[in-house]
C-alpha cells in the first residue's frame, strides 16, 4: 500500500496509509496472534483518508482495522461502485491481519444503500452493513439461508424520508430470524455522529458467531 499521489500528506492522519487505488487503511501492528474484523467506511463523496479519522474510537476502543474505499460513490454506476467495494474487501481479505470473516460496511444514505446491495449479494464475504438513512434502492438479491449468518446495524431518524425503507429492512430480518438492531433517532435525514458506528460496531462485536447463534 503505497502513497496515494492524490492526497497531500498533511492531508493523511497519523497512522493511515493509502494506495494509488485512492483506498486507506489504518491498521494494527502485526503480526497478531488472530485476526481483527474490519470496517470499510462508505462515504457518499468517495472515501477520504480523514474519515478514517473521524470514526478512529472503533481503532482505539475495540481494535478494529478501518479502511476507506476512495472510488464508491452517489451518482455512480451501481456496477462500478461494487466492483471497485470488492477489490477494497480482497485487499483486506488477503491481509494476514484481518478476519476475513468480519469485514463489516458502513454507508449513509446512497452508500447505505450501496453497502446492503454489496452485502446481500455477498454474503461469503461481507459479514454484515452498518447503514444510516439508507434506503433499498440498491439491493437486488436477499437469501434469507445465505445471509443467515450475517449482522445487520440499522440507524433511521424520526423524519427521514427513508424510515420506511429501513423499517421494511428490520421485518423482514426479523422475520428470517438474521441478527439486527434497528435505532430510530430523533431528527431529519441526515449522518449522525460516529459514536452511532462505534455502537453498530460494538454490538457486531458482542453478537456470537453465526453458528453459535443457531
Amino acid at each position: 500500500m503505497g502513497l496515494n499521489a492524490a492526497w497531500l500528506p498533511s492531508q493523511i492522519p497519523a497512522g493511515v496509509v493509502c494506495d494509488n487505488d485512492s483506498d486507506c487503511f489504518k491498521m494494527p501492528a502485526g503480526p497478531l496472534a488472530e485476526g481483527v474484523p474490519a470496517l470499510i467506511y462508505l462515504s457518499c463523496t468517495g472515501g477520504k483518508p480523514w474519515d478514517i479519522d473521524s470514526v478512529a474510537p472503533i481503532f482505539d476502543s475495540l481494535g478494529w482495522a478501518i479502511a476507506t474505499c476512495g472510488k464508491s460513490r452517489n451518482h455512480r454506476s451501481g456496477a462500478l461502485n461494487e466492483r471497485d467495494i470488492l477489490r477494497t474487501i480482497a485487499k483486506l481479505s488477503a491481509d494476514p491481519r484481518i478476519d476475513d470473516k468480519r469485514i463489516v460496511l458502513f454507508g449513509f444514505s446512497g452508500q447505505g444503500a450501496e453497502a446492503l446491495g454489496v452485502a446481500l449479494r455477498h454474503p461469503d464475504l461481507v459479514a454484515g452493513a452498518i447503514t444510516d438513512c439508507a434506503h433499498l434502492g440498491g439491493v437486488t438479491r436477499f437469501d434469507p439461508i445465505a445471509s443467515r449468518d450475517q449482522l445487520f446495524y440499522i440507524i433511521t431518524r424520526e423524519k427521514d424520508w427513508n424510515r420506511e425503507h429501513s423499517e421494511l429492512l428490520h421485518a423482514n430480518l426479523v422475520k428470517y430470524g438474521i441478527a439486527d438492531t434497528l435505532v430510530t433517532t430523533p431528527g431529519e435525514h441526515g449522518i449522525g455522529p460516529a459514536s452511532e458506528i462505534l455502537d453498530g460496531c460494538s454490538w457486531m462485536a458482542a453478537e456470537p458467531a453465526g453458528n453459535a447463534r443457531r
